[in-house]
């Protein structure tokens, strides 16, 4: 269950293509009529909030400061850790 719920904020935070865009103030791109690049930015997203959370779990395993929390700090670290990755990678798209 907890692989789950960090596959679902992997899946959460990850960005859309095109989302810099905003901060310019020109629309959102009209969608792609190849849509690999969003699946396989969905696939980074999964791979790095598992990855994230999993790590982050393993980190504060002993720490009595998230004791009972465990699952909802790695939660948010791995929505954290996906937002970021395809963060970075959406920008170098274009």
């Amino acid at each position: 269950m907890e692989t789950a719920l960090f596959l679902a904020m992997g899946w959460c935070g990850t960005k859309y293509p095109g989302w810099w865009r905003r901060f310019w103030k020109n629309p959102p791109p009209p969608p792609n009529p190849e849509p690999w690049w969003t699946i396989a930015l969905i696939g980074i997203g999964l791979v790095a909030g598992a990855a994230g959370g999993l790590l982050f779990s393993n980190a504060i395993a002993e720490n009595q400061f998230f004791a009972g929390q465990n699952a909802v700090a790695s939660g948010l670290f791995a929505f954290g850790a996906s937002n970021v990755v395809t963060g970075i990678i959406s920008i170098f798209r274009k």
